[in-house]
């Protein structure tokens, strides 16, 4: 399956209706329902986050407004304050699709793809001998063009990760390369990290520098909290 298509793009739009903020999410079919499965850190920060569908020449870009999510806090005997869990979810029309787009012009998309919705039982757990990989836009840059106002990026694919261990909530993966720095991440968050036969099984929440380390939030881990919205909702 095609890390290309793996993520789909989120903006945060302004109170001018401008985009000022990226992120990513990962678009499942679980249980004959269509969610949006992103982090917290990101969409958490009571912005108007939005699901960035396709650009329409001479019309602009549609998007599909997100509205109220769905955000999680965990607490144990031992340690009853409630704690952020980083994940959010959101349930979506059915057959909402998202495209990756190549774009000409004003007047022309030059090719187009639409992003995978991937299908999931929320039970994948990450094989030690497999390897995965994620994709994002990082680098975000408001362009002016042809009169109009862009958000724009670089598209990032970032393959050959190998698993390392659990960490609570937490999958660790390690990279096959140096960490190049935060920014050069910030952006993915949110980005499903799927396996060699493109199944997702984590989100990126953060990495670590030092140890070239890329954490992914256990979509496994929270496959209850799906069942209770789609049960309840």
């Amino acid at each position: 399956m095609s890390l290309f298509l793996s993520s789909a793009p989120l903006v945060r739009l302004g109170e001018d209706s401008l985009p000022n903020g990226i992120a990513s999410a990962c678009l499942v079919d679980y249980r004959d329902k269509r969610i949006l499965l992103t982090v917290s850190h990101a969409t958490g920060d009571q912005g108007n986050w939005a699901l960035q569908l396709r650009y329409v020449p001479q019309k602009g870009t549609q998007l599909r407004q997100l509205g109220a999510m769905n955000f999680l806090a965990k607490a144990t005997l031992s340690s009853p304050k409630l704690k952020d869990v980083d994940f959010s979810y959101v349930e979506l029309p059915q057959g909402t699709v998202a495209y990756r787009q190549e774009i000409e012009a004003p007047t022309k998309v030059r090719a187009e793809a639409p992003i995978t919705v991937h299908a999931v039982s929320l039970t994948e757990m990450p094989d030690p001998k497999d390897r995965f990989g994620f994709c994002g836009m990082v680098l975000p840059a408001q362009e002016e063009h042809f009169g109009q106002t862009y958000l724009s990026g670089e598209i990032r694919i970032y393959e050959g990760l190998s698993f390392l261990r659990f960490s609570g909530d937490y999958i660790v993966f390690k990279l096959p390369f140096k960490h190049p720095g935060h920014k050069y991440f910030k952006g993915c968050s949110g980005a499903p990290i799927i396996n060699s036969d493109g199944v997702p099984v984590a989100l990126v929440c953060e990495g670590s520098e030092e140890e070239d380390e890329i954490l992914g939030i256990s979509l496994a881990a929270y496959k209850v909290a799906i069942d209770i919205m789609i049960d309840f909702g």
